[in-house]
């Protein structure tokens, strides 16, 4: 506490006590407060600059420390969804590095025929849809699905008797949907034909089909399942490549010859019809 100060504050109550006129006496009364409360705020700064940083206080520690607890709770969680996350990811992927396995005489693999019909369409309602597409064959409908290149040709050749060439989806021996790839006129030197070659899947006897790896980077495996006839049934041999000859019967697709195939040249080895 400044010594100068304590010595006017206690002249100034010395002149307050020997003071007659009230009006002085006020005036001394009012600088002696005015000093006593500057030597309490400076006793209050003094103290405060030599005492040592106190510790949080236990309520503000113990909020603090449930606030961690609610983080870590929920940390670890959110670590256990990526993680499972990834796992998953992890499984899709080997899931299908086992669905796409490379199948022997890779580059041989078709699927496609050429066969006669009218090829309608049913415009779409809106704009943002796309045409509907569909072939009137031997008195079915079936959907025909046409990719985006192909809209100028598809085109020109609607409502018009045509040999349409497409890649054919076959299940339980009945065409269930084509995919257009082609079309030319109904001329006999076009006539109906069939191209499938594969590798034989004797457990679910269906054709597994690979598109070619030059075209489709993916390896994706089409499979088909065609009739066959018991003759056939009985040469083939699972995992093998065969030339399947087929015929038609409206919808209904059954193989009636078969040749093993070797090599990415597609040679016929051997006839097994």
């Amino acid at each position: 506490m400044p010594s100068a100060t304590i010595d006017k504050l206690n002249q100034l109550k010395v002149q307050l006590e020997q003071c007659n006129n009230d009006t002085a006496a006020l005036l001394l009364k009012r600088t002696i407060a005015k000093l006593e409360s500057q030597l309490q705020r400076e006793q209050l700064t003094t103290q405060s600059a030599k005492l040592t940083p106190q510790e949080p206080p236990k309520t503000s520690q113990t909020i603090f420390k449930q606030q961690s607890s609610v983080q870590d709770k929920k940390v670890v969680p959110q670590q256990q969804q990526t993680t499972k996350n990834l796992q998953a990811k992890s499984k899709q992927r080997n899931h299908r590095k086992k669905r796409r396995p490379l199948l022997p005489g890779n580059g041989t693999h078709r699927a496609w025929c050429r066969i006669p019909g009218i090829i309608r369409v049913q415009e779409a309602e809106a704009e943002a849809e796309q045409p509907v597409y569909f072939i009137e064959m031997d008195g079915h409908q079936l959907s025909l699905r046409v990719n985006k290149r192909f809209s100028k040709l598809i085109g020109a050749s609607l409502d018009t008797p045509l040999m349409v060439k497409c890649y054919p989806q076959i299940i339980e021996g009945q065409i269930v949907f084509l995919q257009f790839c082609g079309a030319a006129e109904s001329i006999p030197e076009t006539p109906e034909d069939w191209v499938m070659i594969g590798v034989w899947n004797s457990e679910n006897q269906r054709v597994l089909v690979q598109r070619d790896q030059r075209c489709d980077q993916s390896r994706r495996i089409l499979q088909h399942s065609p009739l066959v006839k018991e003759a056939c049934l009985e040469k083939l041999e699972a995992g093998k490549l065969y030339r399947y000859q087929c015929q038609r019967e409206g919808i209904t697709v059954t193989i009636v010859g078969v040749e093993v195939v070797e090599g990415e040249e597609g040679k016929i080895v051997q006839e097994a019809s």
